[in-house]
Order: structure tokens, then sequence, then C-alpha cells
């Protein structure tokens, strides 16, 4: 069982990504938080793209430039960087590459880095829109979110003319008392709006715009009419809250952070907004009780209602033939033909599959390939222009059975002729494999079965191998001896950036590679640590809420229950608003390793996953199974290693394992708590680029799988993994 169980973990986890359709080098663009809102952005190119064709990252509405753009020219690659300034954290909302011409666009790896710990990646195919983040990982700060809620309805209140008008109107329509209680009846309104829309049906922005401006026109005319004739005031205000309520969704979408905490979040909002009418009200009410004892006090107030009237049904008015435009520009477009370039979107590109210049009668190819913990040479040799050298009729046929020695004669004149140095020092050469290879336009593969090979066309790959523990400073690769009649080797030098070529001749026989990568593609594994969750203490909240709470107290027991009301909610909005300026959070006894929520489940699956798929980019034994143990049981870890080593020796292109470039959990559901740890159904995929013979191939893989998670040591480890999908994107 435990055979079964490993065997079905390394088939989730560490099968080699297999190649749908190959693509050139991909774009990067990596986003990292410095700081709240503040985010440094980098993107390299590759110089596949001419310098008019280099694409600009694209970021919300909310997002503007802080600084300059810059541009580094490297050896194979445009490296640009710039600062954006958000209004809030980009959890949840779209990013991406925009591209000056569609059909000139790439494969981009994006990579966004929060301060709230989440590491985020994604795949963005040619042609493809931005890509919506998910929502944040981390544990909420519903103490921040709550003061953000508080602040936006604030911040509306204050922005918006209409509510303003309506602060006016409410505050001389006769008192403070008075103006507190309209300002409630709205907020009630208010309060049941947001309920219905949350939980049963809502309306759009510019129909609550309306209905609110609507409601404010006929308090006004209200008035207007003497304090005996006024009817039903409170009514009016609490239906012109309710509409207004229903549309907060569209007007505010606000939540705290979690799953179905949006209605919250709009109510706490619905608090500020209370708060601004509340003391913009009295204020106004107040003010005018001054106002009003002047004898031009009368027709002041009368033209200044009128003012507040007529502005908000010039609102109406202009909202109203907003949606008729909108309606009519949607029907226009519906009608236009459309123009078309005559390329597709998503039609390959210059970069395309080839990193190499194309040399197709050259007899001897050199590629030397620099990873991140190994340095590969990659020898392509044509029979054909070889004859001499190997003593082979050109017109003849090599039959299988003389076919072991030719290999092992190339591969000996491949070692003996060609050196690689690293920083300077010989390395340990590992002859990976010769083989008679199948070459075409989209890559060289070794053929799965020997045939008969016409020696004026056969093609033999040489693959060596040094092992290095990082990244080199320097790589060199000389050819000591040409084969006889071959007088240039064309060469190219691929990196994880960026490709070099140049022809090696007999005068010039060696050429040298230096580190002048943008950063350190060099994979990591880190233990995924158990978080207790945790209580914040906003302490300057503290007595705001306590004081609060007296005055609600004292409301219910009949002592000035308006104005205690009324103190008590805007004692409260300042509480929710301090919050965040003072305050500690204290992990909860006994509720580390207990069943997370779907966002925190996603979180410990970003960290794991990546974890074994960087592992198993290392090279020797020791190092795959100390990496492979931060994250995998010790019941599995063997079985995982075992099936992967097994897998590689089949699906290798060439010799090359791919390199991850990205893995992005689409999906944690369906979660259930375990007596030791938790299980969770996971969809993920996962993104590798494979270098060999002068061409780089994307892959991508999607996974479904049920995976069981345990703590030991303090750290997430996965414990088992059953597959249940699995799909080949490209």
């Amino acid at each position: 069982m435990k055979v079964l169980l490993g065997v079905a973990a390394a088939v989730a986890i560490v099968i080699p990504l297999v190649a749908v359709g190959d693509v050139g080098p991909p774009a990067h663009l990596q986003i990292t938080e410095r700081e709240p809102g503040l985010y440094a952005v980098q993107w390299r190119v590759p110089k596949a793209l001419p310098p008019r064709a280099v694409p600009a990252p694209e970021f919300p509405e909310t997002c503007r430039p802080t600084s300059e753009r810059t541009v580094l020219d490297q050896p194979g690659a445009w490296l640009l960087a710039r600062e954006w300034r958000c209004e809030s954290c980009i959890a949840g909302q779209v990013v991406g590459m925009r591209y000056p011409f569609p059909d000139l666009s790439l494969t981009t790896v994006v990579r966004v880095d929060l301060l709230s710990g989440d590491r985020l990646a994604h795949v963005l195919t040619p042609g493809e829109g931005p890509w919506r983040l998910p929502e944040g990982t981390a544990a909420p700060d519903w103490v921040l979110a709550a003061r953000r809620a508080v602040v936006a309805g604030v911040s509306h209140v204050l922005g918006s003319w209409v509510h303003l008008a309506f602060l006016f109107v409410i505050g001389v329509l006769g008192g403070s008392r008075q103006t507190i209680r309209l300002a409630s009846a709205f907020t009630l309104g208010q309060v049941a709006g947001v309920l219905w829309a949350g939980y049963v049906i809502g309306m759009g922005a510019v129909p609550a715009q309306i209905g609110f401006a609507l409601g404010v026109v006929i308090v006004a005319r209200q008035a207007l009419e003497p304090a005996e004739a006024r009817r039903r005031l409170a009514i009016l205000v609490g239906a012109a809250g309710l509409i207004h309520g229903l549309g907060i969704a569209a007007l505010l979408t606000l939540d705290l952070g979690e799953e179905g905490a949006r209605v919250p979040g709009q109510l706490i909002a619905v608090l500020g907004m209370d708060a601004a009418h509340l003391v913009g009200g009295v204020a106004v009410a107040l003010l005018w009780a001054r106002v009003s004892r002047r004898p031009a006090g009368a027709r002041v107030r009368q033209a200044l209602v009128y003012a507040a009237g007529a502005a908000s049904m010039a609102l109406c008015m202009a909202l109203a033939i907003q949606v008729r435009v909108a309606q009519t520009g949607a029907v226009a477009s519906s009608l236009q033909v459309p123009v078309g370039s005559g390329v597709s979107p998503t039609t390959a590109v210059a970069g395309s599959q080839r990193v190499a210049p194309a040399a197709p009668d050259a007899p001897v190819q050199s590629f030397l390939a620099v990873e991140p913990l190994e340095v590969r040479h990659e020898a392509m040799l044509r029979l054909a222009g070889l004859t001499q050298e190997l003593g082979l009729d050109a017109e003849s046929t090599l039959d299988i059975e003389a076919q072991p020695e030719i290999l092992e004669r190339l591969a000996q004149l491949v070692l003996e002729s060609a050196s690689v140095r690293v920083d300077g020092e010989i390395p340990q050469a590992l002859l990976r494999r010769a083989d008679f290879m199948t070459v075409d336009p989209t890559g060289a593969l070794p053929r799965p079965n020997p045939i008969p090979e016409a020696v004026g066309e056969a093609v033999v790959g040489v693959v060596v191998a040094y092992p290095t523990a990082a990244v080199p400073r320097t790589v060199s690769l000389r050819w000591a001896r040409f084969p006889t009649a071959v007088a240039t080797v064309p060469t190219t030098v691929i990196d994880p950036e960026g490709a070099t070529s140049r022809k090696l001749t007999t005068a010039e026989p060696s050429l040298t590679w230096e580190n002048t990568l943008a950063e350190d593609p060099l994979p990591t594994v880190a233990a995924i640590e158990v978080e207790p969750v945790t209580l914040p203490l906003p302490w300057l909240s503290l007595p705001l809420l306590a004081l609060s709470a007296l005055l609600t107290f004292a409301a219910i027991r009949g002592r000035r229950a308006t104005l205690s009301l009324a103190a008590a909610r805007v004692l409260l909005a300042l509480a929710f608003m301090v919050g965040p300026l003072l305050q500690t959070a204290v992990a909860l006894p006994e509720s580390a390793g207990r069943t997370p929520s779907r966002r925190q489940a996603r979180r410990i699956l970003a960290g794991l996953l990546p974890n074994i798929y960087r592992a198993m980019e290392f090279r020797d034994e020791a190092t795959i199974y100390d990496r492979l143990a931060v994250s995998v049981t010790g019941e599995t870890l063997s079985d995982v290693y075992l099936e992967q080593r097994r897998t590689l020796e089949v699906e290798e292109r060439g010799g090359a394992q791919a390199r991850v470039e990205a893995v992005e959990i689409v999906e944690a559901e369906d979660i259930q708590s375990r007596e030791h740890g938790f299980g969770v159904r996971s969809t993920w995929t996962v993104g590798g680029m494979v270098t060999h013979f002068g061409h780089r191939h994307f892959r991508q893989n999607r996974y479904n799988a049920w995976i069981e998670i345990v703590p030991v040591d303090g750290t997430w480890k996965i414990q088992r993994i059953e597959v249940l999908e699995q799909e080949r994107v490209r």
C-alpha cells in the first residue's frame, strides 16, 4: 500500500512536464511589494523582440507609476524596471503584460511577492489578457480591513456632492435632534438595503444614485414647507437610504479579507457614512441655528434648499442621459465591422522555438547550456561531414548493429576534443548520453528505437554534463582539436535569461560566458511553518469601544437615547479608524495545526508543491533527499525519489531536465479535518522551461489531486497524494 501511495505521489508531483506546444524564451514579470502600496516592478524580455515591441506591465486603474522606467541592455534580453504606487493591495486585482503588437506577444511568467507572505505565480499564454490575482492567502487583518471600510464610507460621503446636499437639507430641517433622527433613518434604510442586496438581489450603481438623488429632491421640497405641513420625513429619508444601500455593492466593493465577509465590510462602510452624516449634519444644524436668526435667514435658507434640490435633479438627468448614451454606444459598437490585422493574436512569433542560428550543413555544432546546478555541453554531429574522420561511405547505410561503435567513437571525440572550465576549474565530465537524433524545426529528439541510418542524413547528439554547486561566475568552452575537414564549429551559449552565438575556428577555438544574470535562478526550498491563529488587540480602540458600549447601554435605559446612540455610533466608527495605529497580535492557545480555511490551505500548498519541484532540480541524490524531506514525510520520501529517477530516464529530451518557472495553485477545496492534519482537493498548474540543442521549449501541465498534509515538528508536510486528473496544457 505504501508503494502505491508513493507512486501516486510521484506521478502527481514530480513527473516531468510533457511538451504539447513549443514556444520561445518567455518574458518574465516580477512584482515585489516593498512597503504597503509600493511595488517594485522588473520585467525581462528576450531580444527576440525589437525595442519597439517591448511590452509594459499592466496594473489596476488605482495604481500610478512613481518613477521613470530604466532599461538595462543585457546580452540576451532587455531588463526594465519601474515603481508603482497603488491605493490598496493588488491581491484580487488584475495584472499583466501589455504588448504593443498582439501578434508579437510571448509566453509571460508572472511572479508576485506580497508583504503578507503570499508568493503568487502564473503563466500568461500569448494573446491572453491580464491575470486576476487570487485573494491574499494570509490570515486577514480584520482591524486594518475595518479601518479601510470606515474610511471608504467617510470618503464616499465627502466626495459626493449629493451626500453633501443631503447633509445640508437635513441640517436645516429643524435642529440637531431632528438631524440625528433623519441621519439615523437614512442609515437604517441603508442597512436594510445592504442586507437585501447581499443575500437576495441588489441594483447597479447608477439606479441607486438616481434613486438617492430623487430622495434628496423630495426631502428638499419638504424643507420648503412649514414645519406643521411636513409629512413622513423619516420614511422618505429611510426610503432614500434603502435605495442607496441596494447599490452599495456596486459603489463600494469592500470586504474584510475573508470569504463571506463582503456584506460585513459594506455594513462597516455604512457606519463610516453614518458617522459623516451625523457629524456633518449636526455641524450644519448648529451653524444654521446662528444664521437663521438674521433677518435674511429665511430667504437664504429657501435659496440654498432650492439649489440643493436643483442640483440633485440635475444629477438625475445627467445619470439618465449617461445610461442612454452608454446603451446607444453599445448598440452602435455591436454593428461595426471589425478590422483585423490578418494575424491571430495567438499566432506564434519572433523569438519562436529556436534560440540558436540554424546551421543545417555544419558537421559539428556546439550548444553550451548554463543551468543553475549544471553546465551542459551538447554537440550535434552530422555524419555526412565526418565521413573522413569516421572512415564511412557517405552513400552507405549504417546498420543497427554497427551503430553503438559509431556512437562510442563520437562521444569519445567530443570528450577528447572539447573541454569545459567552470570558474577556472576543470569539473568532472559526465557523459549523459549519445543518440541518433530526429531533427526538425521544433527541435531535436533522441530516437526511441534504433533504425538503419543513412550516413548522408544521420545526426548524432552527444550530451556531456558538468554538475555545479551553484550558478557559475564564468564558463569557458574550448575545442582543442577540430575533426578532419571541419573548419568552424557554430556555438551557442544559452543561460536562463538569453542566448549568444559565435563560430569557433582553429584561430579562435574558445569562448567564455560571464554571469550577468539579473537574478539568481538557484532553486530554494524552505519549510512551511505551522502558524497559530492570532487575535489582534487594537489598544487605542479598546477605550473607545468601551465608551461606545456605555453610551449604547445609556440609550437603551432611555437616557437621552437619541444623542447617546448617535455618539455611540460615531465613537464606534472612530475606534475602527484608529485601530491599526497601535495593536499587537496574541496567539490563541492550541490553535496551531487546526484545519485551515480555503485561503490558508492555498497558502500552505503554495509553499509545499513548489518545494518539491525545486528539490528535484538538484542533481545529487543526497541533496535531493534532504530537500524533499523538508516538505514530504519519511513514509513516502523514498518512493517519490525513486519514481522520479525512473520517470526522468524515460522523459528526458536530449538529456535536458525541465527547470520549473511557475507553480500556480488554482484551487483548494473540500477541506476535511483529520486526526493529524487535514486533507484538501487541489488543482494546480506547473510551467517549466527545457533547453536542449539550441531550442527552448515551455511545458505546462495541470493537476487535480487529493492531498493529505500533516504537521511535523512545527512544519507542514505532505503525507499522501492521490491523483484525480492530469491534463497537458501545452
